[in-house]
């Protein structure tokens, strides 16, 4: 997993262009107690309570597990056609992999097919069968 530095300097930077705040989310779970003090103001809002905070994301194992339950709910939204909630997902997807170290999926908010192809691919790293959930329906393709 990338280090706290890494990870905050990921948060602050993408924060200006995550405006529902999905992929951000997921850094932030990412973060130590220290860590989410000193982002008071940058990552998180100027009253937020971290007196109780609890680091969701301690390990790869950790993202890997969520990954995985999460890829149910992304074939279903991209088997439906479901643009804005397959862009979610793939938000969701670049933050994980990315906390796991992983750079060459940067480019998952560049899809067709509401992500099928991303999907495979990510599927392929986390060593989980694809064909358990594409229905195999592809948008502007030969019958």
């Amino acid at each position: 997993m990338r280090t706290q530095k890494e990870i905050k300097e990921r948060a602050i930077k993408v924060l200006k262009d995550d405006f529902f705040g999905f992929e951000v989310t997921e850094y932030v779970k990412a973060f130590t107690k220290a860590t989410a003090k000193s982002s008071i103001g940058t990552v998180l809002k100027k009253d937020a309570d971290i007196k109780k905070w609890k680091q969701e994301f301690k390990t790869d194992k950790d993202i890997k597990k969520c990954a995985v339950e999460y890829m149910p709910f992304a074939w279903e939204k991209a088997n439906n056609f479901r643009g804005i909630s397959s862009a979610r997902s793939m938000m969701h997807y670049k933050a994980w992999l990315w906390l796991m170290g992983r750079d060459d999926f940067e480019d998952l908010e560049e899809y067709e097919n509401y992500g099928k192809d991303n999907l495979r691919r990510i599927c392929e790293f986390l060593k989980i069968d694809a064909d358990e959930w594409d229905d195999k329906v592809r948008l502007n393709e030969e019958p």
